[in-house]
């Protein structure tokens, strides 16, 4: 025993920092494997936080302040429909996804000719947004979302994008534009 004790002495000397647990690489290395959860973004949140890797929270609001998320909800919704856009992105070789229409406050909806009930709204656990992925075809964008995303979807590729839609209770709603 009185050996152990005078070896781990010895190291103690040699190396004294390997046993401290303040270092950086024990911080490093301690938290090793596991999950970190991502930051809760809010209303608040600049324009640059990431929703996703790809997508910020800005592109939802065509980074404008008038169209700023006002409740968290809203952020919510835009995070699942971020997280489609991302396996949408990730389909078709990691092109840029570009949203043409996120959020709209309902001056800005009434404005742009959108409907009274509008799911760019974001009322009542409702959310959408108007995309297309860069580089890629349209119509194919289209039918892998509609093959893929459960929920409401606008025919919108002759006009150039793709609408993905939450509405309450979450159909499977398609239209066309």
């Amino acid at each position: 025993m009185a050996a152990i004790v005078e070896l781990e002495a010895e190291l103690l000397k040699r190396v004294p920092d390997l046993f401290n647990r303040d270092q950086a690489w024990f911080k490093t290395w301690s938290q090793a494997g596991k999950q970190q959860e991502p930051a809760k973004l809010s209303p608040g949140s600049p324009f640059s936080s990431r929703l996703t890797p790809h997508i910020t929270l800005g592109e939802f609001a065509l980074n404008q302040e008038a169209r700023r998320f006002t409740r968290q909800d809203q952020i919510d919704i835009a995070a699942e429909l971020a997280e489609f856009m991302e396996r949408a992105r990730k389909a078709f070789g990691g092109k840029p996804v570009v949203i043409t229409s996120g959020y709209r406050p309902p001056a800005i909806n009434l404005q742009v000719g959108g409907a009274s009930s509008s799911e760019h709204l974001y009322q009542k656990g409702c959310g959408a947004v108007d995309f297309y992925i860069s580089g890629a075809d349209i119509n194919e964008v289209q039918d892998w979302c509609d093959k893929n995303w459960p929920y409401s979807l606008g025919y919108g590729a002759p006009k150039g994008f793709v609408h993905l839609g939450i509405r309450k209770g979450r159909p499977n709603v398609r239209w066309d534009y």
